[in-house]
């Protein structure tokens, strides 16, 4: 049996290819910092946002999860009991996400806190703590500093 001849054309494909890291950025590359008021009135909404921003002079690479970036925020009573979380209940698809954050890049996530429990009471005016969470593909994840808030009464 004979084989049929192919003619071989030389040609070549050559991919310039960036080598590509597998590992976290350094724990100091990345800042996650909580931006919410210092008191509120009782029944209004708590705005409240995440910045986690590039703190390096050159691009870092950030790992997320979920299909929209998976974050929490947490709020406790002055006796530390959690109130109220974000994801509580959230079921986070395993999807990783990879930003490159330019040097001084901040990523902006923003939810409000309704001063509802996780059971729907509402929160009674105190004081709380609150700060947030953003899980990766890292052993531990990113958390905020804690931040106090107070519910004034109405």
């Amino acid at each position: 049996m004979q084989l049929p001849h192919v003619a071989a054309l030389g040609c070549a494909v050559v991919l310039a290819a960036r080598p590509v890291t597998a590992t976290s950025p350094p724990l100091d590359s990345l800042r996650l910092t909580l931006v919410a008021p210092d008191s509120v009135r009782a029944g209004d909404p708590v705005p409240i946002v995440l910045r986690l921003t590039n703190v390096t002079d050159r691009p870092v690479e950030a790992h997320f999860l979920g299909r929209e970036i998976a974050f929490d925020i947490v709020v406790a009573s002055e006796d530390g009991t959690i109130l109220w979380r974000r994801l509580e209940r959230a079921v986070v698809p395993g999807i990783l996400q990879v930003r490159v954050l330019a040097p001084g890049q901040t990523l902006e996530l923003k939810d409000a806190w309704r001063q509802r429990t996780s059971g729907g009471e509402p929160a009674p005016p105190g004081r709380y703590t609150v700060w947030g969470v953003l899980p990766s593909d890292a052993r531990e994840p990113l958390r905020t500093p804690p931040t106090h808030l107070r519910i004034r009464p109405r």
